[in-house]
């Protein structure tokens, strides 16, 4: 088992093997299987956009959806030789605070940005389960692509 945290992703091309990220909540997890290749991929993202900082703070491009998305698909056909056509995309998380002052709404604009910087890709989701108020914990699984998802009510 891979386990990864915010802002990580991982990939694997070994049988057996299963990609982890735990109690997602206003992050998304993005999975992308290639069934022909058997390429299984993941990455945990929890801010929408990347904003340029003037300091000399190194950021994690990971964890921002406009550049977590485009990065982990070439990764994928750039390094595991897979076709966009071949891939299945699915995303999970986004949820909202169950505050009713928090103004930010980072859950539902963390979907956007995965599904914006999709579209540019001329991409798209076969599967979907975002928003709520449930923090989700999903195994995506390197054999079949299948991916399974644990939820619990948020605490927030």
């Amino acid at each position: 088992m891979i386990v990864i945290g915010i802002g990580e992703y991982a990939v694997t091309t070994e049988s057996g093997e299963s990609i982890v990220t735990y109690a997602l909540s206003s992050c998304v997890a993005m999975t992308v299987y290639s069934p022909i290749r058997k390429v299984a991929g993941m990455v945990h993202i929890s801010m929408p956009y990347y904003h340029a900082r003037s300091s000399n703070l190194k950021d994690n491009l990971w964890a921002y959806a406009d550049r977590a998305v485009p990065m982990l698909i070439e990764k994928i056909c750039n390094e595991y030789n897979c076709s966009k056509s071949e891939l299945e995309i699915r995303i999970y998380g986004g949820a909202e605070s169950n505050n009713r002052l928090d103004m930010f709404k980072i859950g539902s604009r963390n979907v956007e940005a995965v599904n914006k910087e999709l579209s540019l890709l001329n991409l798209s989701t076969i599967y979907s389960d975002t928003g709520g108020n449930k923090s989700r914990t999903i195994a995506l699984f390197s054999d079949t692509g299948d991916v399974s998802v644990r939820c619990l009510p948020l605490k927030i």
